[in-house]
């Protein structure tokens, strides 16, 4: 709970609606808010020291691949998302090594499994100082509970990509998102 409570102070800053509502309650990963799985395995994500929310982050080499998802991160989502509901992904992520020219990651609250359809997409250009990457969208289909994942696409470049917290909010259908205004990934 010490970490949800240290993020959710992180979040704060950033989201005009933690200022304005019980934004805890609507926090749909919360149990794994702090856990990256890394596909391949090799190498492996080393756990580093980091000045984010948690003071931990997961430090992960990449290649190009042939397709943006050869390498990639994902965080699993206990919640449901239902078609209509405003959903908000959080990251925390930097740029170790960038890329050349730099690095630019797409980031999706997506169904774990096939066809891995999206709910959300972002993409953002990574710097190398942490920042707090966010997005909002309206669901555009339902996933049932334990059903979806965030996923981060690594494959992009030859990189070194460090990823911190990642949160999940489900707002529900009809959320004023001119709240979100400061969140626009």
């Amino acid at each position: 709970m010490k970490v949800v409570a240290c993020l959710l102070a992180g979040l704060a800053m950033v989201s005009l609606a933690a200022a304005e509502e019980e934004i805890a309650s609507k926090l749909i990963n919360k149990e794994t808010n702090g856990t990256w799985f890394v596909q391949p395995e090799k190498p492996k994500a080393k756990h580093i020291k980091a000045a984010v929310p948690g003071d931990f982050a997961f430090r992960i080499k990449a290649h190009k691949g042939v397709n943006p998802w050869d390498v990639q991160a994902s965080s699993p989502v206990a919640g449901a998302i239902n078609e209509g509901d405003v959903i908000m992904l959080n990251y925390f992520a930097r740029a170790e090594e960038p890329a050349e020219g730099g690095s630019t990651l797409t980031a999706r609250i997506q169904l774990a499994s096939a066809p891995y359809s999206s709910v959300l997409d972002m993409t953002s250009k990574i710097t190398g100082e942490w920042k707090n990457y966010c997005a909002f969208r309206v669901a555009n289909a339902s996933i049932g509970e334990n059903k979806s994942s965030v996923s981060i696409h690594l494959a992009t470049a030859q990189q070194v990509i460090d990823l911190g917290p990642v949160l999940v909010f489900n707002l529900g259908k009809g959320y004023d998102t001119k709240k979100l205004a400061i969140c626009d990934g």
